[in-house]
């Protein structure tokens, strides 16, 4: 059974809510810690990608193309470029911002009409099983590179990977290798994109939680009855999605558990 394709909550809330043309952390370098600085550190990420695409390179496969900022940035330089998600609604915002052409699919089931000089992944490596990855990669990319930008979970003194979303490092990089897939450009930018869970944790602090409070001393005087039988469910339910976002924000814990790296590989070509 073909697995359902489904649009984002989470790209619709950043790209129209918070009116972000990236959706990635951004490369910070002394900006305020507001909106207005993350899109200046987004900006600098895409232009630390774009400094980093090799000569030669004309065709570019965008995967995971959020709201096509990255890809109209290429578009713009001359490049010949194809945006490819699962989600219809980045298709929308890729058709409005770039135009065509947009492969509305999983980067693994990819029928690939010919293999690109370049992919490019910003922040989509996490969401694709490694063992579908890299045959994926080598079918897009035959004798060209890919260039992405992710984060990685690292292994603790105890040797345990800790929980949470992020490939293994150790494991990425082993399998890469197995691969055939020749590293030519590594990068730890983790301090440069940890200001951006601080300002997660700041506006959750400052407007989530004031909400909340609210919405609860709202409902508790205007329906009492009805509310106090729902709200031991609701406060178990919203407590433990905060709880996993207040982690996910939790910049000191992202640095002792994570490495986002910018990674630049050489494919070989198919055989």
């Amino acid at each position: 059974m073909a697995r359902r394709i489904k649009s984002s909550f989470a790209l619709r809330f950043y790209s129209e809510v918070f009116g972000l043309d990236h959706l990635h952390y951004g490369l910070w370098n002394g900006e305020p810690l507001t909106f207005d600085g993350l899109r200046s550190a987004q900006e600098r990420y895409a232009k630390r990608l774009t400094g980093l695409i090799p000569e030669g390179v004309k065709t570019v496969l965008d995967v995971g193309s959020g709201t096509g900022g990255f890809s109209a940035a290429l578009k713009g330089r001359g490049y010949q470029v194809e945006g490819l998600s699962p989600d219809p609604h980045q298709q929308k915002l890729y058709g409005e911002r770039v135009g065509e052409p947009f492969h509305l699919v999983r980067f693994q089931d990819f029928d690939v009409p010919h293999s690109y000089d370049l992919v490019v992944m910003s922040e989509s490596v996490q969401y694709i099983w490694l063992q579908s990855y890299f045959p994926a990669i080598r079918r897009t990319a035959a004798g060209g590179h890919l260039l992405l930008a992710d984060y990685f979970r690292i292994r603790q003194e105890d040797d345990e990977l800790p929980e949470g979303s992020g490939h293994d490092l150790e494991a990425f990089l082993s399998e890469a290798e197995e691969a055939g897939l020749e590293l030519v450009y590594r990068e730890d930018v983790t301090d440069q994109v940890l200001p951006t869970l601080d300002l997660g944790r700041d506006w959750l602090e400052k407007h989530v939680d004031p909400f909340l409070a609210l919405m609860n001393d709202t409902l508790t005087e205007r329906y009492p009855r009805i509310y106090g039988l729902l709200r031991l469910f609701l406060r178990r339910r919203t407590e433990r999605h905060l709880g996993k976002i207040r982690k996910l924000l939790d910049g000191k814990e992202f640095q002792r558990t994570r490495r986002y790296l910018i990674l630049l590989y050489r494919v070989a070509p198919g055989s």
